[in-house]
């Protein structure tokens, strides 16, 4: 086979993914000649559909599959999020490539978020499964109130919907984020001036997976074939990404047992983390049910499971602090930080007396501390979910090259990607540290690699004991330090450990 005809919807965002997979096909295959093609759907040509009330599925994709269907063209490239489980009867999805950030992002006019309270908060958005979502979640994730949260219709593609966004009277606007990536990545200089002009003038949030599961295949892209073009099909199984293909099509699969469609009031999300698969479902059926899932998809479970003590782990609720906090001064040093990245360790490295610039971008360990320093009226602009400060590079396109990035935490905190500083020290509390019985303890939750050797340093004889913690850095650290690093576990908080060993039960 010599050329490959490949068609895909006709806006930008279209285009940029034909032309990325164009691309990888071109490289895999040298002698392989690419044609681009565009068309538009029914859901292009008609503006005025509204997709919360249609039961239409495939609304963005179907007039493209018949094109395959007929021979037109040999491959057409989609947004996966778009298409239902199978296109069609004759064309099925035969590869994808890597995945894009799958979460959602939501901007904010400045002058909106500089209020203190509005009255009626307007939000440009045509999903049922986003307003569902942000009714539930926004208060708590921003730093002003609001007495009604009310969504309207917006159609049209990335540049039109942030025009309509930034010449209208609406408060907000929610999209992909991975949308807004391809676009700043492209070639295309002036969307990107204009993307960008509209990030840099108004305030901006990332929305968790953990609590703001998008739509299924959101962030990754199919490429749909005729069932019988076996040729293709061998083609592209080279430039197949299995892991992407397996986890778009569970999501799929999952929420079809729930109707599906552009209606969907259910976000569901499965991504992986250190070799573990998290899954993230939340959202409401067609028969009014809340749907709320955040959990680690398998897990090997220890066969002594239900038969343990509390008195075996640690901590436990009922143990007293390891250390002592002594706060250090650094009003000082936050009145020097402006237009930087800092991050937040945990909600305690923030206070009501020491203030920074509003100029810096926000970002914290997990969500407890989001809402923490929400309250205290910082904008924060998104979170690790408690997987680790290194998920934080995925904002590169949100922020200007060269910005200064710094971590506020205890002053033997490991810090690589950041800058240190330091907001309190931690003491050993000698008290607590006799006191606890670490001889009997067989199974522990570590939460920092400072509070492992301490423990360590007095009972050298736990190391043989069973040991977890969460998805970050203190995960990295106890790999390099425990005897048989594949036996070392990975939970999605403390609470989520407590509940694997039923101490307690897990709410999300």
């Amino acid at each position: 086979m010599h050329k490959i005809k490949i068609v895909s919807r006709a806006s930008m965002l279209a285009k940029i993914q034909a032309r990325n997979i164009g691309t990888i096909l071109a490289n895999k295959y040298p002698d392989l000649s690419i044609e681009y093609h565009s068309t538009t759907t029914t859901a292009d040509r008609d503006s005025t559909m509204s997709l919360a009330q249609t039961s239409s599925i495939g609304l963005f994709t179907k007039d493209i599959s018949d094109k395959i269907i007929n021979g037109q063209y040999d491959i057409a490239v989609h947004s996966w999020k778009d298409l239902p489980v199978e296109p069609s009867e004759k064309t099925e999805i035969i590869g994808t490539v890597d995945r894009g950030d799958m979460r959602d992002v939501l901007i904010i006019k400045r002058e909106t978020a500089h209020s203190k309270r509005i009255k009626n908060m307007q939000i440009l958005s045509s999903s049922p499964r986003r307003m569902y979502n942000l009714d539930k979640v926004l208060s708590s994730l921003v730093p002003f109130k609001f007495d009604n949260l009310t969504f309207l219709e917006v159609r049209g593609n990335i540049e039109t919907r942030l025009k309509k966004f930034i010449q209208g009277n609406s408060d907000g606007i929610v999209m992909a984020k991975v949308a807004i990536d391809r676009i700043l990545e492209s070639s295309d200089s002036e969307s990107k001036d204009f993307i960008y002009q509209v990030i840099s003038n108004n305030k901006w949030l990332i929305l968790p997976l953990s609590i703001f599961p998008t739509a299924p295949g959101q962030g990754a892209i199919a490429i749909e074939a005729r069932k019988d073009r076996n040729d293709i099909k061998k083609i592209v199984k080279n430039i197949n990404n299995k892991d992407v293909f397996e986890k778009v099509n569970q999501e799929k699969i999952i929420l079809s047992k729930y109707g599906g469609g552009c209606q969907q009031k259910i976000g569901i999300s499965i991504w992986s983390e250190k070799g573990h698969d998290i899954c993230s479902m939340v959202g409401q059926t067609e028969q009014g049910i809340d749907i709320k899932k955040y959990d680690l998809l398998s897990y090997q479970k220890d066969k002594d499971i239900g038969n343990i003590s509390e008195q075996l782990i640690y901590p436990s609720k009922k143990d007293s602090n390891l250390f002592y906090r002594n706060k250090i001064e650094v009003d000082h040093k936050f009145k020097r930080l402006k237009n930087s990245f800092i991050y937040f360790s945990r909600k305690n490295v923030i206070d009501k007396k020491s203030r920074m610039r509003e100029d810096n971008y926000f970002w914290t360990s997990g969500l407890k501390c989001w809402k923490h320093a929400s309250k205290m009226g910082y904008w924060i602009n998104g979170t690790s979910d408690s997987l680790g400060d290194s998920s934080a590079k995925a904002i590169k396109n949100f922020i200007p090259n060269n910005t200064p990035h710094y971590k506020l935490s205890h002053s033997k905190a490991f810090t690589k990607d950041y800058k240190l500083i330091s907001t309190y020290s931690l003491e050993t509390n000698e008290e607590t540290i006799k006191g606890i019985r670490f001889k009997d303890k067989k199974y522990f939750y570590w939460m920092s690699p400072l509070q492992f050797d301490t423990v360590l340093e007095y009972y050298p004889e736990i190391i043989n004991a069973s040991h977890s913690s969460g998805f970050g850095k203190t995960y990295d650290y106890l790999k390099t330090k425990v005897p048989n690093p594949s036996n070392l576990k990975c939970f999605l908080s403390y609470e989520h450990w407590l509940s694997y060993y039923k101490i307690e039960d897990y709410n999300e």
